[in-house]
């Protein structure tokens, strides 16, 4: 049967069979537009395939999704990411992209870059390994024997979710109700700072 594949902002047709895997249309999408995928130890990236908006895995065999004649598949050129950080907060997974020189940086530099894309100030939370040993800023990844790919875990501090969750949502009782409480200044800053990165306005009226 044949389908469509848009890759790099072209969309060429394809005969493929109907009982073929995901892989397999992979490595011939590689070799139609001579995709070359560095697989070294400091940058990775790969190939990622979707369907109706659905990333599609190696395994999956294309009429088992779903694909018949016609059908449009969309192809992008991916970095994998150097480390992965799952937000106990939001229940999100960030990719953390780089070279594996980020393992041997210091956990206050992967802090900044986390704080750049979740939206909290390094204040407000901490890191831990998958071990579950907490990060220090002054010591290094590699200290704490994490590798490529590993998935580090993002906490804020005791007593704290409830509050952030408001911040992100905008629930102006909510974060109202923490700041009439104990330390006001302490959780101003991830109040502002939030507001400030998602556009929402918790602390308006906290006269």
């Amino acid at each position: 049967m044949r389908v469509f594949i848009a890759f790099d902002g072209s969309c060429e047709p394809f005969d493929v069979s109907p009982d073929q895997t995901v892989g397999s249309v992979k490595l011939m999408v590689k070799d139609y537009f001579h995709v070359q995928l560095s697989d070294d130890k400091q940058v990775r990236h790969f190939l990622e395939l979707s369907y109706a908006g659905a990333i599609l895995l190696d395994n999956w065999v294309l009429t088992d999704v779903g694909i018949t004649p016609g059908s449009a598949i969309c192809c992008l050129l991916k970095q994998e990411p150097v480390v992965r950080v799952f937000s106990a907060v939001t229940g999100e997974t960030l990719s953390v992209l780089g070279t594996v020189f980020l393992l041997s940086t210091s956990v206050a530099r992967l802090m900044t870059l986390v704080s750049q894309q979740c939206g909290l100030p390094v204040s407000s939370f901490r890191l831990s390994s998958p071990t579950g040993l907490q990060l220090y800023d002054c010591n290094r990844l590699h200290d704490y024997a994490v590798d490529v790919g590993a998935t580090l875990r993002l906490d804020t501090w005791d007593g704290w979710a409830e509050f952030i969750r408001g911040c992100f949502l905008g629930h102006r009782l909510t974060v109202q109700r923490y700041l009439s409480r104990e330390r006001p200044l302490t959780m101003m800053v991830p109040t502002l700072y939030i507001a400030y990165n998602y556009g929402t306005h918790p602390v308006y009226s906290l006269q």
